[in-house]
């Protein structure tokens, strides 16, 4: 076989290759799977051994209460997990992330020279700062609490893990933040037969709306306004405008495109009571199932209840939250029916008596009878 006919061969086998090469990388550009389009679900990401220890009791303590018993050194053993993006040397050198080193109590996104993400340097262009509150809420869950943030850690869900490594951040400062002050404990429970005669206990949301207080609740609010926009000129951002929102209609906010559950709640002309707000406010993903809305929701009743009465307390018409006994004690005495008088004039003109006048609606006293020269009923 001379070279002309081994040339020929080797060409037909590298212009098979060559062909499919050609079909490969044409078939990749026509069937390449397309990101971002529809709806999606991040799955969580597996928690670390020792993490989580199961399901967390309800009702989380508040991180001013677990700060009383916070251990600096459990949280060194966590701090780890942060090196490798962070400095928390007193050199507090930018990485990945930015420095650390006395953390607690400096501004948000105010560390010299680090780009922040568009939520983070919001909060800091608002003058807010990273207290206790919202380092705990940042490190439960750093992509909830600021949407769009280039950190990728997922988060610690075990609440005594965040309270340790704030305690650790703390003390790693020239001038550490004071200590938040320990809340008031919880009055004890009557002993079993006591307190028979007092009026029964108010459902644990009730109760929470009368224990919180705005400010509670401002401090919380931050975690929305990457979103919503809670001032009064109310525009539609992420999620729509929520000033005026608790007493409203449900998915009414003008401009806004609500998910099919909550459009529906609205056309059945379910309102967002304290009730409802709450219950949203535990759990978008089940209250409304389809809600595009990504924020996991606030285990603590407490928590909502403080959102929902700041919302109310910036509201143009606040609504009253709650219902005690006053209002009860303000009720008028029950008045006789008028078929009541009726038949008792009956009778009174069967004996040959004078009828008895009674106004249904305002009763007489018998010394008001008396002084009318008429009997009084009997």
């Amino acid at each position: 076989m001379n070279s002309f006919e081994l040339n020929k061969i080797f060409g037909a086998i590298l212009g098979t290759l060559v062909f499919v090469m050609g079909v490969s990388f044409i078939a990749d550009e026509i069937y390449a799977p397309i990101e971002g389009r529809g709806a999606d679900y991040a799955l969580p990401e597996p928690a670390a051994e020792g993490e989580g220890g199961g399901e967390e009791a309800p009702g989380v303590p508040s991180i001013a209460a677990r700060m009383q018993t916070a251990s600096a050194e459990e949280g060194a053993s966590l701090i780890t997990r942060c090196q490798s993006c962070h400095d928390y040397s007193p050199s507090n050198e930018n990485r990945t992330g930015p420095g650390i080193y006395g953390v607690v109590g400096h501004p948000i996104a105010g560390h010299e020279g680090f780009a922040y993400s568009d939520a983070l340097a919001t909060l800091g262009a608002n003058g807010e700062i990273w207290d206790y509150e919202h380092l705990d809420a940042f490190l439960e869950s750093p992509r909830n609490y600021a949407p769009g943030t280039k950190m990728s850690f997922a988060g610690l869900s075990n609440p005594d893990d965040r309270a340790n490594l704030i305690a650790f951040l703390r003390e790693n400062s020239d001038d550490p933040f004071p200590l938040p002050e320990a809340p008031a404990e919880e009055e004890a429970a009557p002993a079993e037969g006591e307190g028979g005669d007092e009026a029964p206990v108010e459902d644990e949301l009730t109760a929470a709306l009368a224990a919180v207080t705005p400010e509670d609740g401002e401090a919380l609010i931050v975690r929305c306004q990457a979103c919503h926009d809670y001032s009064p000129a109310n525009a539609n951002r992420v999620g729509p405008g929520i000033h005026n929102v608790v007493g409203a209609e449900i998915a009414r906010h003008e401009g806004y495109s609500y998910s099919d559950a909550l459009a529906s709640l609205g056309a059945e002309g379910e309102t967002w009571t304290p009730e409802n707000l709450s219950a949203f406010l535990e759990n978008p993903g089940e209250f409304a199932q389809g809600t595009r809305m990504s924020f996991p929701g606030l285990a603590n009743v407490e928590d909502r209840a403080a959102v929902i009465v700041f919302l109310n307390s910036i509201s143009d018409n606040p609504i009253e939250l709650t219902s005690g006994g006053a209002a009860a004690e303000d009720t008028p005495a029950e008045q006789p029916a008028v078929e009541e008088v009726q038949e008792l004039n009956l009778e009174e003109a069967a004996e040959g008596d004078d009828p008895v006048v009674i106004d249904a609606e305002e009763p007489q006293t018998e010394d008001a009878a008396a002084d009318e020269g008429q009997p009084a009923a009997q």
